[in-house]
């Protein structure tokens, strides 16, 4: 079994190779490379190496789901998990049939979310359906982005008016994103961007704490100083732009084999002209 110090060794020491400092060294020069000769856990290796060497943004698209769940896998092993991101298509199986997936929404939407940041050290790993799927611009993602903050001054009822606003369902008990609820002065609200829901706790009219929690277990998860609330985007009106609109100008990205991944969007489009996705 290989541990995390296991992990960290094998990193270092594959990070000193020759092959990894040069093509670190031409990225910043000529931002163009075709590397060949990559097999199996060799790939998510390097790409975590030359992360480590510089810590840009990232994008790696791989051929298919498989190959990129298998890569973003191995990169999360290798690296801090919160640093490597997926971004899966918004549907269980082919659009066509219609059948969104909202676990896949979450994802997509974290990325976006992530997008507005100013961290600039991310990697993010996804294959051609997804990024074929039209997404929100970044615009309209900043303008129905609720920020709430600990010592905030905002009571719950304000914030309620603002779920409102945004479609949220108020219910007794949030399970799925889209929902929220109140209790004496907690606030319990489910966000499109996030794993967990999230708790905030009020003193009168302030934020005295934001937590995450489990939904069956109810016990907290994680606290936080500033949460990003965010809804869904379910019309087709609302997603007319894509992922790399989003993009940071200065990511590096990786294709796995750019003819397959050109012929594979040009079929996903020939298949369905208005494929969008649910962010």
């Amino acid at each position: 079994k290989i541990n995390d110090l296991d992990i960290s060794i094998l990193l270092k020491l594959f990070g000193t190779k020759t092959n990894v400092a040069a093509a670190s060294k031409l990225l910043s020069e000529v931002k163009t490379l075709s590397i060949k000769g990559l097999h199996g856990s060799s790939k998510p290796l390097f790409a975590a190496s030359l992360y480590n060497r510089a810590p840009n943004p990232y994008l790696y698209i791989l051929n298919n789901l498989e190959n990129a769940g298998y890569f973003y896998h191995d990169l999360t092993q290798l690296l801090n998990d919160k640093e490597v991101l997926f971004f899966p298509s918004g549907y269980k199986r082919a659009a066509k049939y219609g059948q969104l997936d909202p676990a896949n929404e979450i994802l997509r939407t974290e990325v976006l979310e992530r997008l507005q940041k100013n961290d600039k050290e991310y990697i993010i790993v996804t294959y051609p359906d997804a990024i074929a799927e039209k997404v929100i611009s970044q615009s309209t993602l900043k303008q129905n982005t609720l920020t709430v903050s600990v010592s905030e001054h905002i009571d719950s009822e304000a914030i309620s008016k603002k779920l409102d606003a945004y479609q949220f369902e108020y219910v007794d008990y949030v399970y799925e994103p889209g929902q929220y609820a109140t209790r004496g002065s907690i606030l319990d609200v489910f966000s499109y961007s996030s794993e967990y829901p999230y708790r905030i706790d009020f003193f009168g009219d302030e934020v005295e704490t934001i937590r995450s929690f489990d939904i069956d277990s109810q016990l907290s998860q994680q606290t936080f100083e500033s949460i990003r609330i965010i809804p869904h985007f379910d019309t087709d009106k609302s997603r007319n732009s894509t992922l790399f609109d989003a993009l940071d100008p200065n990511t590096i990205i990786g294709f796995e084999d750019i003819q397959w991944i050109e012929s594979r969007i040009e079929g996903v489009f020939a298949g369905d002209s208005n494929r969008t996705s649910s962010c």
